[in-house]
């Protein structure tokens, strides 16, 4: 299959990663080990497929949407005993009682599916973890991954930023040119690491809620101070209370606090409601 009559499939999202150094940096940050069982979401033509494969590793499972590249895969990989394949929608897969033990998820993921993939390996607050991967390598576009590592005061600051950060690290490793892929996309990408907190490590779960909540109030607006959205769940003199006894000004704008501050704030609003 020449890259050049493949044509890449627009409603899939396809831009395929045909740069020789940032296919080998992705096998280098997956920093694999004979322990680890990889899914890969989107192999595409299987350029990351072989450098991985090509490692150490228990075992990698694909899954691709594109109906026209399961021949060209199992072609491709038909000796490789470490390679198994399947045909499907990422999002409508349920793994849960997979014969597979994922270690780690790797991926260049659409742009347009980048949330629900991240929800869907990460989970949510209040949520309990439905798997036990360690590491997650995506391939984002650029623009979400500096939302999602932004910090307090940051323009790009948001409810995802808050949300991603209490259940998971996250760094990203580079940013990657558009000519780094065949077709170009018409943004930058980069290259993120999550990864997801264990148990012991989160906050209750109660508390996560109503972080949650009070980020859906207040981001839902977040060009408005604080004091100006929060009504909607708070008392004025709730708010009051809060304000004296966190040390938080809700003339804020919500991108402006810290995470330790939505967590000072979430506990405080619990109580009250105790």
């Amino acid at each position: 299959m020449n890259l050049k009559k493949r044509f890449t499939k627009k409603r899939f999202g396809q831009h395929w990663l045909i740069n020789e150094k940032i296919l080998e940096k992705i096998r280098q940050t997956a920093n694999l080990d004979e322990d680890d069982f990889i899914l890969e979401i989107g192999p595409g033509r299987g350029a990351l497929t072989s450098r991985l494969l090509d490692s150490k590793i228990r075992g990698l499972h694909a899954v691709e949407l594109d109906k026209d590249l399961i021949e060209f895969l199992t072609k491709k990989f038909s000796v490789n005993e470490k390679f198994s394949l399947q045909q499907g929608d990422i999002l409508k897969i349920n793994f849960e009682n997979s014969k597979y033990e994922f270690t780690k998820v790797v991926a260049n993921i659409p742009y347009n599916i980048s949330s629900p993939i991240l929800e869907k390996f990460l989970g949510g607050l209040g949520e309990e973890r439905k798997n036990n991967i360690k590491n997650i390598i995506f391939l984002m576009q650029k623009d979400i991954v500096d939302r999602i590592i932004a910090n307090e005061g940051d323009s790009n600051n948001g409810a995802i930023s808050t949300r991603i950060k209490l259940i998971s690290t996250v760094e990203k490793i580079c940013d990657i040119s558009p000519s780094a892929f065949y077709p170009e996309p018409k943004v930058y990408s980069s290259l993120v690491v999550f990864k997801p907190l264990p148990s012991n490590l989160r906050l209750d779960f109660k508390l996560e809620k109503y972080i949650d909540n009070l980020l859906k109030v207040t981001f839902s607006a977040r060009r408005k101070k604080i004091k100006n959205t929060i009504t909607s769940i708070l008392s004025k003199e709730d708010i009051e209370r809060i304000e004296i006894d966190s040390g938080i000004s809700f003339d804020l704008r919500p991108q402006d606090l810290s995470i330790e501050q939505w967590i000072n704030i979430a506990k405080l609003c619990i109580n009250i409601n105790n």
